[in-house]
């Protein structure tokens, strides 16, 4: 039963890691392009937001696939700073409009199929499910 248990949780960390590398993979590549081919725009901060938001998902993979108590806290940590950054963001982009360019939290992640927005509320449910702490330590 503990066995059945552990590769369960495990392969809902795996999917989730999947999309995760997904929407990494993205982000990065978005504030590349941004990067690279944007000239003479006010600012960068969309760019820079969705750095931020690339490298937080490759932190929050590794925490998937880490198994001990310590990272169980932080990519607990890590899931609720992104679900804070897409809830503000996305509001604050939504009422003011004050980026020349989307970022990958714009509109609560339209761009990205929303994914943004519902990606955090999975992880955090997986994360606080029983079987799942367990299997942390």
């Amino acid at each position: 039963m503990i066995a059945s248990n552990q590769k369960a949780a495990r392969g809902a960390s795996d999917v989730l890691g999947f999309f995760y590398g997904l929407w990494a993979f993205s982000a990065l590549g978005r504030s590349s392009w941004e990067y690279l081919f944007k000239r003479d725009v006010a600012t960068y901060v969309p760019a820079h937001l969705s750095t931020f938001v690339g490298v937080l998902y490759i932190f929050i993979i590794v925490g998937l696939r880490k198994r001990s108590p310590r990272w169980w806290w932080a990519t607990l940590a890590l899931l609720a700073v992104e679900l804070a950054g897409v809830l503000i963001v996305g509001t604050v982009d939504v009422i003011w409009r004050p980026f020349p360019y989307a970022t990958v939290w714009s509109n609560y992640g339209i761009g990205y199929f929303f994914m943004p927005l519902l990606l955090p509320f999975v992880g955090l449910y997986y994360m606080l499910r029983k079987e799942t702490r367990a299997a942390y330590g």
